[in-house]
């Protein structure tokens, strides 16, 4: 058996709280390290326990929420975060994609899809719900440059940000163009430097602007919510 998959649960929702504390219990490979209902507790248990993942609700109250995912990433770096929110997608379609975080799903979805979600942000890829990319994509915010700007990218590069908008992780990446995962990592700090964007769903959505791979290749725009 692989390692559990550690999770730090903070959602201000008893009721929400205990819908995702039994669904997770029910599961061998993930396990609850630790449960906060605020965000000050949350930052503080997420230095203190080093997470893998935080299954967090978008309700800061005494911290501006564009600064909440940066600071847990500073005092945990390898702690992935899953953002569950409940009002209008819309709102926060921007600040899921510009933060870092590695999982963006809004409170209707089911808890298969959620243990689901899990799995796939712990081996180092990420989900955003459909509805989230369609409408980033369409936002005049969001300005990730022209087909044109790509010329600068090797062929090698291409691929790489083709996976990394297929949400896959380094190591299938590295896999797939006989590279070493070690190869990719760099890499992809070079991609990023590049074309000026810091998380993995930003590039997988200036992939899609650009032409670089096709919607119906990335498994986060056929779902149906």
């Amino acid at each position: 058996m692989g390692k559990n998959i550690n999770v730090l649960l903070s959602i201000e929702s008893d009721e929400d709280r205990n819908l995702i504390f039994a669904a997770i219990s029910t599961q061998d490979d993930i396990r609850i390290t630790g449960i906060e209902k605020d965000e000050a507790g949350m930052i503080i248990k997420s230095e203190q326990l080093k997470p893998d993942i935080i299954i967090m609700n978008l309700q800061p109250h005494g911290i501006d929420e564009a600064e909440l995912a940066p600071i847990i990433h500073r005092r945990s770096p390898d702690t992935a975060i899953i953002m569950i929110c409940d009002r209008d997608e819309n709102e926060y379609a921007e600040y899921a994609l510009k933060t870092g975080i590695s999982g963006f799903l809004l409170r209707k979805a089911d808890m298969d899809k959620l243990l689901s979600v899990v799995r796939i942000v712990d081996m180092g890829g990420f989900y955003i719900s459909s509805s989230i990319i369609k409408r980033a994509l369409d936002s005049n915010r969001l300005n990730y440059g022209k087909k044109e700007d790509c010329a600068f990218l090797s062929p090698v590069e291409r691929c790489i940000i083709s996976g990394i908008a297929m949400g896959i992780s380094d190591k299938e990446i590295a896999s797939r163009i006989n590279y070493s995962a070690g190869t990719i990592k760099n890499r992809i700090t070079i991609i990023k430097r590049k074309i000026k964007l810091k998380t993995r769903a930003e590039i997988a959505v200036f992939s899609l602007v650009n032409g670089l791979i096709r919607p119906e290749q990335v498994d986060f725009m056929k779902e149906k919510e």
